[in-house]
């Protein structure tokens, strides 16, 4: 087992290399799928953590800057530098005000009324679409996602998906990724109206009637993912895609998702 895990990790494409070479012990991955066989619930956030989010997003809002570069020669830099601006405000309370995706995007695409340029409904409807298009096509699941979430079920455990963003767009993203089967509860912080760090995991907990020792959680951010969590008592496990694996740091630390389905599989 540990050197299946080494060789996942040498041939990671995300491995840093000037990171030293050190191997989870035996004894550490039997500790760690100990941990989480005794879980009733597995927890994981959604973008980027089960799918390449930001490479999908980055694809769409290219999409709409090329369509608006070409009606009106706004370029690209300056349309992206200004929608930087907008989403960075747009999304401070975690899409936790209960607005739709649609609703979310057609604010960040006001980005035209910084530049003083028509945007009629004909127009602002097509970048809508042009986006959502671009978005499903590009989605891609992180790799090992299928097959960890596959083992999880096989092992008669409950998933969970805790993230943020808005509800039904986090909804057609399970579906277009194909995991939708595999996924008992989908909970955001458009549902519950409360982000990550503001206690949207005690509202989950509750919602699902488990204590915090009934779940573990596994996600790629230190502050939105593992701090909350940790937080409200819920072991967790953090996707650090950058870095080396360390199952003996807190929280236990992988760089691929394959990483942990290989230590549940035994």
């Amino acid at each position: 087992m540990a050197v299946l895990l080494l060789l996942c990790y040498l041939f990671s494409p995300h491995r840093p290399i000037s990171d030293m070479d050190t191997p989870p012990t035996y004894e550490h991955e039997q500790r760690l799928r100990a941990i989480l066989l005794e879980k009733t619930w597995v927890g994981f956030d959604l973008d980027d953590t089960l799918h390449e989010f930001r490479r999908a997003s980055s694809a769409a809002t290219a999409t709409v800057f090329s369509k608006i570069t070409e009606r009106h020669g706004v370029p690209a830099p300056a349309l992206k530098e200004e929608y930087s601006k907008i989403l960075r405000k747009g999304t401070a309370n975690a899409f936790s005000d209960g607005k739709t995706s649609f609703d979310y995007r057609k604010e960040r695409f006001s980005l035209l009324e910084h530049f003083s340029l028509p945007h009629d409904t004909e127009f602002m409807d097509g970048l809508l679409t042009s986006y959502e298009a671009t978005l499903v096509a590009s989605l891609e699941l992180k790799c090992g996602a299928l097959s960890l979430l596959s083992t999880i079920k096989n092992l008669g455990k409950k998933i969970v998906v805790i993230t943020e963003g808005p509800q039904d767009a986090q909804e057609r993203t399970v579906e277009a990724l194909g995991i939708a089967g595999y996924v008992d509860f989908l909970a955001t912080t458009n549902r519950f109206g409360v982000s990550k760090v503001d206690g949207l995991f005690g509202k989950v907990l509750q919602h699902l009637g488990v204590g915090s020792g009934d779940i573990a959680y596994i996600g790629d951010s230190d502050e939105r993912d593992m701090k909350p969590a940790m937080v409200d008592g819920i072991f967790s496990v953090h996707l650090a895609e950058a870095k080396n694996v360390s199952l003996i740091s807190s929280p236990p630390r992988i760089n691929t998702l394959k990483t942990l389905q290989m230590m549940l599989s035994g």
